[in-house]
């Protein structure tokens, strides 16, 4: 288990830095574009003013934006510095996005917490593009998203859009394209904590496919816990181990609390086909 533990801790400490204290404007916007670069790799991301950013597309094309909105939120509670990127992230690839072209067999469920939604509609709606995204309610803490994930980049749908799928089929489609394009799924632990991976980038999305969790694969000690704090991390352990759940604690606590691709550390249980929050006794 101390490999695990190095292995998860060393990654927390890579997704950037701790969030206690307020961050002035100038650094807030520093750190800012720093996440802003890891969630749009195409981008040049430049600092422009104590609360201003220069954004460069692919193609050369220039935007200034500025943090006033998301610095506000910061300010109110600084442990959404995570969600704050990554709603600025999707509010400007959405907005950039060209007219809609569908491939059924590129969309796919990304799971969020409904946080993410939120400032992502609200980030939307400030910058004059209010749009209502495809999505389901997954339990009282998470839902599904709809994505089309392109080679060169991943949009997430708006109800306006026709995208040529009865909705009561999307789920099934949406879970079927992703088990296609994701790498391995490969588990690792010590049968206290394990690690799920699969290609960095939709491990939360696996709580939708439910061979995983009912097939029997995966041995704990008592139901199935999972957490899903980050976009690439999925942790496995057991309802009846204790040390298992309180690693398991710690480490979502920590992933969750940093990075621009947070999402939530709640843990969850299956039970009867489905994951709702855990309540430990």
């Amino acid at each position: 288990m101390r490999a695990l533990l190095a292995l998860l801790i060393s990654v927390v400490a890579l997704c950037g830095m701790a969030r206690a204290d307020v961050l002035a404007p100038r650094p807030f916007a520093e750190e800012f574009a720093r996440a802003l670069k890891t969630a749009l790799p195409s981008a040049v991301v430049t600092v422009t003013g104590d609360l201003q950013l220069k954004i460069t597309d692919a193609r050369g094309g220039d935007t200034t934006m500025f943090l006033t909105n998301p610095y506000r939120d910061y300010q109110l509670d600084p442990k959404r510095f995570g969600h704050l990127v990554q709603a600025f992230a999707a509010a400007l690839s959405q907005s950039r996005s060209a007219p809609a072209q569908f491939d059924r067999s590129r969309i796919v469920p990304v799971i969020k917490d409904r946080q993410w939604l939120a400032d992502l509609h609200k980030t939307l709606k400030a910058r004059g593009a209010d749009q209502e995204h495809l999505f389901e309610s997954f339990n009282d803490e998470l839902i599904i998203v709809y994505a089309q994930d392109d080679p060169s980049r991943m949009r997430y749908l708006t109800t306006k859009e026709e995208i040529g799928v009865d909705r009561q089929e999307l789920r099934a489609l949406a879970v079927a394209n992703l088990l296609r394009i994701l790498p391995k799924i490969e588990m690792q632990g010590d049968g206290h904590v394990s690690l799920i991976r699969a290609g960095g980038d939709y491990e939360p999305s696996l709580l939708l496919v439910d061979d995983i969790w009912s097939g029997g694969q995966i041995k704990v000690n008592g139901d199935i816990v999972v957490a899903v704090p980050a976009r690439d991390v999925l942790l496995v352990t057991g309802s009846r181990d204790r040390s298992g759940l309180k690693r398991i604690r710690e480490l979502a606590a920590k992933f969750a609390a940093q990075g621009p691709h947070r999402l939530i550390d709640t843990l969850f249980v299956y039970r009867d086909g489905r994951f709702s929050k855990f309540e430990a006794k």
